[in-house]
């Protein structure tokens, strides 16, 4: 496992508006009317509206959990704190006497109210860096076998082989995957995972789902809860319930729900691969991963269906048996094999 931690601090300033904007929801997140749809898009509708949101609940828990050290603190600045209220006094002072003062005193008082602010969040994040040092970025990456990944909170991730994971957030609620996985998710309403696929987002309280991502192609399959899918090029968040599963193809923008057997979803962990009317390009993505067979489809076979069971404990068998399934002829050498028309 590689460990990788993010510069934060080298991060541009965010704009005040997207801050405030991140805060109203931070807010409403503690509502149960708290309309979650109108979140995600929010969330998606611009790359800093995540980091906003983070930051804000980031310096809420800090302040939060480290308040009696901030008092402290801060009590140890007595001496200054009635040194910058003497100077607003006199300034105020000034202005109703017609003295040479700042022109808006109100304005002012504002400045030291968010100096105040700001002098707890450092004090805070000063006092909790220790702390966060040690939080880096997760990132697993395997080749021919698969890899068992435990979170924190008793979750498991079964990440496939020739697959990548990135796990992050205090809570390791962020999560990214390229490849395939199975998760196994415990429930946990005041949590929310959020899985980053592609061009798709998977929401999660705490369910067991199976996920595919390659390319142009995303598919997602419930074996037991619910989870929300999400795009830029989805009309809106579509919930996909247990028994259900969710292919979404970037190129046409296109999401389509169906019915999956359960039983089938997450089979490549017993060495087998189980299809209905998937595309073929799909298929042989498949074989790579799970069994390491190299197979070139062209453009005109790309989107040909196939329904059936591979067995990939052995890849060339697979490949064979796909061929002889489909119809099709097999041309090349191992390592650089083509399909083509018979």
């Amino acid at each position: 496992m590689n460990r990788d931690i993010d510069p934060i601090l080298s991060e541009r300033a965010l704009p005040d508006d997207i801050l405030s904007e991140a805060a109203r929801w931070h807010l409403a997140s503690d509502d149960d009317a708290m309309d979650w749809d109108a979140f995600t898009l929010w969330l998606e509708h611009d790359p800093r509206h995540r980091r906003a949101f983070d930051e804000v609940a980031l310096t809420d828990a800090l302040l939060t959990e480290h308040r009696p050290e901030i008092r402290a603190a801060l009590a140890e600045q007595g001496d200054s704190d009635h040194a910058a209220n003497d100077a607003e006094d006199e300034a105020e002072a000034l202005a109703a006497g017609g003295g040479r003062a700042p022109v808006r005193p109100l304005l002012h008082r504002r400045v030291w109210q968010w100096a105040g602010m700001a002098v707890a969040a450092s004090l805070a994040a000063a006092i909790a860096v220790p702390q966060f040092m040690d939080t880096a970025s997760e990132v697993y990456a395997t080749e021919g076998a698969p890899e068992r990944i435990a979170l924190a909170d008793g979750s498991t991730i079964l990440l496939a082989p020739r697959s990548k994971l990135t796990v992050d957030g205090r809570g390791q609620d962020h999560i990214g995957l390229t490849g395939g996985a199975w998760f196994d998710i415990r429930h946990d309403p005041d949590r929310q995972l959020q899985i980053t696929a592609g061009d798709v987002s998977i929401n999660d309280i705490g369910t067991r789902f199976d996920v595919q991502a390659q390319d142009d192609a995303v598919r997602v399959a419930v074996v037991e809860g619910q989870v929300q899918v999400s795009a830029q090029a989805m009309a809106g968040p579509v919930q996909v319930p247990a028994g259900k599963g969710l292919a979404f193809d970037s190129r046409a923008g296109t999401a389509t729900v169906a019915a999956v057997n359960t039983q089938d979803v997450g089979s490549w962990k017993d060495g087998r691969l189980t299809y209905d009317n998937a595309r073929l390009v799909l298929v042989a993505s498949d074989l790579h991963r799970y069994a390491g067979i190299t197979v070139d489809v062209p453009p005109a076979l790309r989107d040909r269906r196939f329904s059936g069971t591979l067995i990939v404990d052995n890849g060339d068998a697979a490949l064979r048996d796909l061929v002889q399934l489909m119809g099709l002829r097999l041309s090349g050498h191992a390592g650089a094999w083509r399909l083509e028309q018979p």
